[in-house]
């Protein structure tokens, strides 16, 4: 099993008013699975550590602005919005395969306990899906992958006025040194 990968980003004039419209634009943006759509919308008070506030499921693609206005009703600065959802990336199981995978957003209040302080996280599942598997020498796969993180990466940058962003996995490695290294 391989480590997580996240994005963390943090937001300039970021106010804990807007994070229902940070989630907003942040979905407005996110290319939800055409395999299996759907997610569930969970908001958190104080830290991950406690029970979900809210845990409700989402048929079909999540509506950006349905899921704000539901998140709306919890606003609060010590809460924290989570969508888990899916994208569709390409994943080795002995041969390259487009299918869904797991994805969660994550907006948090000042006061909530995040990871590293950060505003907007996304954690993309295994950071297995972006790195080239020894079994396969296709690269067009991961290469695909790759454009759709740094593309969706891009796309939210658009939207919301990024201050700074990190991209990183649990053993903090530079995932982009560990790609230059593996493909060398």
């Amino acid at each position: 099993m391989s480590d997580p990968l996240f994005l963390s980003l943090w937001l300039r004039g970021y106010s804990p008013i807007a994070l229902p419209i940070y989630l907003k634009k942040a979905l407005a943006v996110f290319p939800a699975s055409k395999l299996l759509p759907g997610g569930v919308l969970r908001v958190f008070a104080v830290g991950f550590h406690e029970s979900p506030l809210l845990e409700e499921f989402i048929d079909g693609d999540p509506n950006p602005e349905a899921v704000a206005r539901r998140a709306q009703e919890f606003l609060h600065e010590d809460c924290a919005f989570q969508l888990e959802t899916r994208w569709d990336l390409y994943q080795w199981n002995g041969e390259w395969e487009l299918k869904p995978a797991r994805v969660m957003i994550e907006v948090f209040g000042p006061e909530f306990d995040s990871p590293r302080g950060e505003h907007l996280r996304i954690d993309f599942g295994g950071e297995h899906l972006f790195l080239p598997q020894e079994q396969s020498d296709q690269l067009r796969p991961v290469q695909s992958n790759i454009r759709s993180l740094l593309h969706l990466s891009q796309d939210i940058e658009n939207e919301l006025a990024v201050d700074r962003r990190i991209l990183w996995s649990e053993e903090d490695e530079d995932l982009a040194a560990r790609l230059r290294s593996m493909l060398d």
